[in-house]
């Protein structure tokens, strides 16, 4: 016979698993559209080859690319998560590799982003470059597809963030239950 629970702690742990849940599906929507838009960004960045004479748009292909293939694992770890409630490496572990990660990635296309962006500017007005104005479009499109990604990774990273602040305060990255004094 199983022992009586207390303080309410089945309704608790059936609102806890809620909470994880819809945390862990945003945490997914949000690394689907980082992979899109990283992906989107380096595949506009590769059509030209006449941007790509240029240093910062080839920083900014390198950069989407290796976000878009991060973003692929996470994915994978997210949907194993929603799927199984079970993170896919050991709970801290995995918070400390997603927060770390989402930092220095979500920089990296930050970085890449501005740098190609400032090079877009310009774009058009240098007549040796001999760049055509479609392939400056594409540098446009490329920069723009690339600061999106950098700001879904910015709000995955506010989303670990808050797990991994919630797991070193209470121990778990589920919501504290109802009879926890935090």
């Amino acid at each position: 016979m199983a022992s009586p629970l207390r303080n309410g702690d089945q309704a608790a742990a059936g609102g806890r698993r809620k909470e994880s849940r819809r945390l862990g599906t945003l945490l997914l929507v949000l690394r689907v559209a980082a992979l899109c838009f990283s992906l989107a960004a380096a595949v506009f960045a590769a059509t030209d080859g006449a941007v790509l004479r240029l240093a910062p748009f080839r920083f900014l292909l390198a950069a989407n690319a290796i976000v878009a293939v991060y973003s692929v694992f996470e994915v994978a770890a997210a949907a194993w998560e929603v799927a199984k409630g079970a993170t896919l490496l050991p709970e801290a572990l995995q918070l400390w590799f997603d927060f770390g990660h989402d930092q220095g990635f979500g920089y990296m296309a930050l970085a890449a982003a501005a740098a190609a962006a400032r090079e877009a500017a310009l774009c058009g007005g240098v007549q040796e470059r001999n760049i055509s104005s479609t392939a400056c479009l594409q540098g446009d499109i490329a920069v723009g597809l690339g600061f999106a990604a950098f700001a879904f990774l910015a709000l995955a990273a506010l989303a670990t963030g808050f797990r991994l602040v919630r797991f070193l305060a209470t121990g778990s990255r589920l919501p504290a239950g109802a009879s926890s004094p935090y």
